[in-house]
């Protein structure tokens, strides 16, 4: 998590520094525009366990800044396979094919295997529906 830390705070300050528009004209002189978002949870069972860690990614291309500019590299990071930025998407559709929902499912499915059960708001929506 440290790394993540690191490496977070530096995109932030690197993107605070020169603006999606300086990325954009650094990126100018290559052809190719791809670009990947990775998320990464890791967790050990205790100070001495070895880590798990599990590893979300999605796959896209930096594009000229599109959309609310309210969360990070959002306006200039377009999913494959989608016209819209991560910013021009509606929250719902973006968390549902984002780096970290991809990671968060590999955790869940990890612990799921292990005998754990997750609630989340749906699923206390239709328990509560099925008590009434």
């Amino acid at each position: 998590m440290i790394f993540c830390a690191f490496v977070c705070r530096a995109i932030h300050w690197f993107l605070q520094k020169i603006g999606h528009e300086g990325l954009n004209n650094l990126l100018m002189a290559y052809e190719d525009k791809s670009a990947y978002a990775l998320c990464a949870f890791s967790f050990a069972l205790g100070p001495d366990a070895e880590p798990i860690t599990f590893l979300g990614k999605t796959l896209g291309k930096i594009v000229a800044a599109r959309g609310p500019n309210d969360f990070g590299w959002d306006p200039i990071f377009q999913p494959e396979g989608y016209e819209q930025t991560y910013a021009e998407m509606p929250k719902d559709e973006k968390n549902k094919i984002s780096h970290r929902s991809k990671a968060l499912d590999l955790v869940k499915s990890h612990f799921a295997e292990a005998g754990y059960i997750f609630e989340t708001s749906d699923s206390k929506k239709r328990k509560k529906d099925e008590e009434e």
